[in-house]
C-alpha cells in the first residue's frame, strides 16, 4: 500500500492520485508485470526488453506503484540516496501528468519508458536524467567501442536549461555512476533529440539556455526526421492540423511552426560529449 507521502514523494497530483486510487485493476495482470520488474532489477536489460507490457498502460502504473519497495531496496544496497532514489521514481507522477495534459485522462502512454526507472537503468541527478547502457551497434559515438558502458542523457519536463544547473547536473554523474557502479566505467555520455537538430542551435539565439546546450554535444551520425517530437515536446500534442491553434509566445514556439508551414521537417541528431 502506497502512503500519501510516497504518492508525494512520487510526483503524482492529486488528480492521478485519486485515479489510482480508484482504478480497479486485475490483481493477476499487476502481479505478473510486478514479478517481471523484482526479476529484472540489476540485470540492465534495456527498456524493458523481455519484460511484456498489458495493453492497459493503467495496470503498468498498478505495477509500478506494488514494486516500489523492491525498486527502493536495491537503490539502499547500491549506496543511492534517498534524494536520488526518490527524484528518478517520481518522473512516474511527471508522465501520468503529461498523459492527462496531453489526452485529458489518467493514463501513461510511456509505461514502457518507466521499466527504465524500475530495474535500476535510470538515475535523475539535478536537471538531467542518464540511462546506463551499453554502445549500439548502430551508429555508436566516436571513441566508444563495442559492449562499452555509456549514458544517455534525457531531459524531463522540470525548468529551464540553465548553464548551471546542466554543469552541476554533469558533475553529479561524473561522481555517482563510478561510485555506485564500479562495474560499468563510462566515459562518454550521449544524447539523441530533436534539441540538436542544426536549424533550431542555428535559429534560435546563441546564448540561449537550449542553444548553450546543445552546443555541448559534438554530432556525429545522420540526423532523421522527427517533425512529431518537435510538437509533441512544445506544445504536448500530436495533431500536425492543429498548427494553427498552437501558442506563439515564444521564439521557440513561432520557430516551430513557421518551419513546419514553410514546408520544412524538423529532425532528431545525435551527440556525445566526453566525461
Amino acid at each position: 500500500m502506497i502512503t500519501a507521502e510516497e504518492y508525494r514523494l512520487l510526483g503524482f497530483t492529486d488528480a492521478d492520485r485519486a485515479a489510482a486510487e480508484k482504478f480497479e485493476a486485475d490483481p493477476a495482470a499487476v502481479e505478473k508485470l510486478a514479478g517481471q520488474l523484482r526479476a529484472t532489477i540489476g540485470t540492465f536489460r534495456a527498456e524493458g526488453d523481455g519484460l511484456e507490457l498489458p495493453e492497459d498502460p493503467r495496470i503498468s502504473v498498478a505495477a509500478f506503484l506494488r514494486t516500489v519497495p523492491d525498486i527502493r531496496a536495491w537503490h539502499r544496497r547500491r549506496g543511492i540516496t534517498d534524494e536520488i532514489s526518490w527524484a528518478t521514481l517520481a518522473d512516474l507522477g511527471l508522465q501520468l501528468d503529461v498523459h492527462r495534459r496531453t489526452f485529458g485522462e489518467y493514463g501513461l502512454a510511456t509505461h514502457w519508458w518507466l521499466t527504465n526507472h524500475w530495474v535500476g537503468l535510470i538515475y535523475t541527478l539535478g536537471r538531467l536524467q542518464y540511462l546506463l547502457h551499453q554502445v549500439p551497434a548502430v551508429n555508436p559515438a566516436p571513441g566508444t567501442e563495442p559492449g562499452e558502458w555509456v549514458i544517455g542523457v534525457h531531459i524531463p519536463e522540470s525548468g529551464p536549461l540553465t548553464p548551471g544547473a546542466i554543469d552541476e547536473s554533469f558533475d553529479q554523474a561524473r561522481e555517482f555512476f563510478p561510485r555506485v557502479f564500479p562495474e560499468y566505467p563510462v566515459r562518454t555520455a550521449t544524447l539523441d533529440s530533436w534539441l540538436l537538430d542544426s536549424y533550431l542551435l542555428d535559429n534560435l539565439p546563441q546564448d540561449s539556455n537550449m542553444v548553450r546546450f546543445g552546443r555541448r554535444f559534438t554530432p556525429y551520425g545522420e540526423p532523421r526526421d522527427s517533425q512529431d517530437s518537435a510538437i509533441f515536446f512544445t506544445f504536448r500534442s500530436h495533431d500536425l492540423s492543429r498548427l494553427d491553434e498552437f501558442p506563439r509566445d515564444t521564439r521557440l514556439q513561432r520557430l516551430i511552426v513557421e518551419r513546419i508551414k514553410a514546408g520544412g521537417t524538423w529532425q532528431s541528431a545525435t551527440g556525445y560529449l566526453k566525461l
